[in-house]
């Protein structure tokens, strides 16, 4: 990039900033514990600016174009954290939260199963996918990620394999086997 492109977004940069992170606090209600993402928004905003500079050239009001990009940036950040909230319960980031392992206390029971008849119970239960993941995750100890790399399949089918398993545990448990 020339040096007087990286002038001239340092230039916009400095004098719609203020102005952009208001805007996108906007969108975010005005809520105070989202200034953060509005000022991450920003940024974005300017980053992909970078990117598509010739497009900005190409237009009369930069305030304008930049108000643009800073709406979908800031209202897809709004949806994904809406969604990260829904999932969670509660407002909140999945970062700012450590939840203990999800493994819980169901798969303490489905580590520590030394009798066989409870184990065999259970075994029976799981489909063939479902034993690969029991015993990868809770008996190999992997990780979920490493889980889904050793059987060649996404860490999503992982995670709803090992809630199955939960489930179907904490059913042969509530029936005492």
């Amino acid at each position: 990039m020339t040096e007087d492109r990286r002038h001239l977004i340092h230039l916009l940069y400095q004098k719609y900033y203020r102005e952009l992170v208001q805007y996108s606090l906007s969108l975010f209600d005005y809520q105070p514990h989202h200034q953060q993402d509005a000022e991450d928004c920003v940024q974005e905003t300017f980053e992909k600016a970078l990117r598509h500079e010739n497009d900005m050239q190409t237009v009369e009001e930069p305030l304008f174009f930049l108000r643009k990009m800073c709406y979908h940036i800031t209202i897809t950040k709004r949806r994904n954290i809406h969604n990260q909230e829904r999932i969670l319960g509660f407002p909140g980031s999945l970062q700012e939260c450590n939840p203990p392992d999800s493994r819980d206390l169901i798969g303490e029971w489905l580590q520590a199963l030394e009798n066989t008849q409870n184990k065999q119970a259970l075994l029976r239960q799981l489909t063939s996918g479902e034993r690969a993941v029991y015993e990868a995750y809770y008996e190999q100890h992997l990780s979920l990620q490493d889980t889904a790399r050793a059987l060649d399949i996404s860490t999503g089918s992982v995670r709803g394999a090992a809630q199955r398993i939960r489930k179907k545990a904490a059913a042969l448990k509530l029936l005492g086997i």
